[in-house]
């Protein structure tokens, strides 16, 4: 009997959408790099395990720019590609079964011939070629111009660095795909064309996308140093919540990642309104309040995720109908949903912030009861966190320094 929680197609589609809020300058970047990335593998012989690697590079070779907000614009990242893959690599090399795409992403920028020199011929050196010249390609598509009257531009610019910035195989195996028109309007018009090209790929267990989903909060947390550590510390502190009202140990899982992701939506909201040290405009909550629409948005897309969508798409909902974006009220929030509510307050205002100290328990405590009061969170579940304090606390700083101390690896890269 098969364990399939999901699959990863749609873990990847939501990997793809999640990257596009960071910028909207890089829209559609990564899949599009995705997509011709695979292309150009498959002409090279890569082996169908190989090809699915060469989807996760591609997806992924920019994470490193989500602690470099400073760069607003696709040609800002591409002029720091690798300072980006050296951090890139450094977030993600300790996550189980992405040690391999770590350690391509890091050397994915180098040209070919320092590669050739560093690891020599190969199915890596193959895989990074394959994502590097794909990055190159999609680079230089200018949007407004139709695609079928660049194409030869781009195949002599990318011909012309055969040898030296590319391998002669991966650029090779991209002028022969070049000669397809329907992949050139596949890059430019079909937002959709990863799925059409991975199918299904796999089955995914409810393990391995907990896998999956602790290394996606890593890319919403370290945009910011006031929000590092926020993701993983509303996942602990919501499983436990989950165990303790007597969830079962599938639907506890379901809250961690829930938690994990529960502010993927927040990758749309521009770095400066994050780190404002003062009060938000109106205009600026406004931008704000969009976060768990587009959080619920995403995940609604994940197969299996229904209900992970709703608990992480809810976590501002009040019972007294005052949260934002949806307003529901207590007969529209389950258990899960007043967990992750409750998680999300407690999690935030104990964490220790660049700017601030976190509570201690009597503080923290009697900010939840105030919260109980004007009717906003449940009664029940913060009366489980009051009764079973230590233990709730406990999993949210063992998990927050986790991966706190991960962020500060990501920030010794850069040096």
């Amino acid at each position: 009997m098969s364990n399939a929680f999901t699959n990863m197609r749609s873990m990847l589609a939501a990997a793809a959408r999640a990257m596009n809020l960071i910028n909207s300058d890089m829209e559609h970047h990564h899949e599009q790099t995705a997509y011709l990335s695979y292309q150009i593998g498959y002409m090279m012989g890569l082996r169908e395990e190989d090809l699915h690697y060469t989807i996760y590079v591609a997806l992924l070779h920019d994470i490193g720019a989500v602690v470099m907000p400073e760069l607003q614009t696709i040609d800002e990242i591409e002029a720091h590609g690798k300072e980006i893959a050296n951090i890139g690599a450094s977030i993600i090399e300790d996550m189980e079964r992405f040690q391999k795409v770590a350690d391509i992403i890091r050397i994915n920028q180098n040209s070919y011939q320092e590669n050739l020199e560093l690891i020599g011929e190969g199915v890596i050196l193959d895989i990074s070629q394959a994502v590097h010249v794909a990055d190159a390609v999609t680079s230089l598509v200018v949007e407004k111009v139709p695609i079928l009257n660049q194409t030869d531009g781009i195949v002599s610019a990318i011909r012309g660095l055969s040898g030296t910035e590319f391998s002669p195989k991966a650029v090779d195996a991209f002028t022969e795909v070049s000669k397809r028109e329907f992949m050139w309007m596949d890059l430019v018009l079909n937002p959709g064309f990863l799925l059409q090209f991975t199918g299904t790929m796999r089955d995914v267990s409810l393990d391995e996308a907990l896998i999956y989903t602790k290394f996606m909060s890593r890319i919403i947390d370290f945009r910011s140093s006031f929000t590092a550590m926020h993701s993983a510390g509303v996942a602990a502190s919501a499983q436990e919540l989950a165990r303790l009202a007597g969830m079962s140990d599938e639907e506890c899982k379901m809250m961690r990642i829930a938690g994990y992701l529960h502010d993927i939506g927040k990758l749309r909201v521009p770095n400066e309104i994050l780190e404002k040290p003062g009060k938000l405009t109106k205009e600026e909550f406004n931008i704000v309040k969009e976060h768990p629409y587009y959080t619920r948005l995403i995940l609604l897309d994940v197969d299996g995720f229904e209900k992970i969508a709703d608990w992480a798409g809810y976590h501002h909902e009040k019972l007294n109908g005052n949260g934002y974006p949806f307003h529901w009220t207590a007969e529209n929030l389950d258990l899960g949903s007043r967990i992750m509510a409750v998680a999300d307050i407690f999690s935030a205002i104990t964490e220790v912030r660049p700017y601030r100290a976190g509570m201690n328990r009597e503080q923290a405590l009697q900010v939840m009861r105030e919260n109980v009061r004007n009717g906003s969170v449940c009664e029940n579940v913060v009366r489980l966190l009051e009764e079973h304090y230590d233990v709730v606390d406990a999993a949210r700083d063992r998990e927050s320094r986790e991966v706190g101390q991960r962020y500060f690896k990501s920030l010794e890269a850069r040096k």
